[in-house]
């Protein structure tokens, strides 16, 4: 658990969304860094995402789940959307109150 992949700022929301498509269940984030948690039958363990905007990185996801995040990664470049958070993303996210 101590490789870690970040998830850039705004991107959050998309990838909610991406999971709730893809079967998991959200559930309440447990803890002051966890920011999500989503469970999906048949996997091993809850998909956990922890908040480390304190140093502006972001969020972090466990390398264990590698192949979640590049299934959400290959969606974004599906759908037309760049790896990183579009400008759009970005402003909503520093324009909420953190």
């Amino acid at each position: 658990m101590k490789n870690r992949t970040t998830v850039l700022h705004g991107t959050l929301p998309d990838l909610k969304a991406y999971l709730v498509r893809s079967g998991w269940k959200l559930e309440p984030p447990v803890g002051a860094y966890e920011v999500l948690r989503a469970r999906k039958p048949g996997y091993p363990r809850p998909l956990l995402i922890h908040d480390r905007t304190t140093g502006g990185c972001g969020y972090s996801i466990d390398e264990r789940d590698m192949k979640v995040y590049a299934g959400w990664k290959k969606n974004r470049r599906k759908r037309g959307l760049p790896s990183g958070a579009t400008i759009e993303e970005r402003m909503a996210f520093w324009h909420e109150e953190h």
